[in-house]
């Protein structure tokens, strides 16, 4: 059995972020903490941050998601 380490679930979900089409252009930052992942940064609205966070808990290995992304105006 292949267990994700901590640095390759944190590098799946960063690249599954920049390749969506609505999140992919806020440089969302990924934190991992043995599987549960932090998203930090500011975004334009919650759909964005909504949608981050569905993509970073569809990723093998993540085991919870905290959400912190901030609205903000760009």
């Amino acid at each position: 059995m292949n267990n994700p380490t901590s640095t390759d679930t944190q590098q799946e979900v960063q690249t599954a972020l920049m390749q969506d089409s609505l999140t992919g252009e806020y440089g969302i930052e990924v934190l991992d903490s043995n599987g549960v992942i932090t998203l930090k940064g500011v975004v334009p609205s919650r759909e964005v941050s909504e949608r981050a966070e569905v993509i970073a808990r569809g990723i093998d290995g993540v085991q919870g998601v905290i959400n912190e992304l901030e609205l903000g105006l760009f």
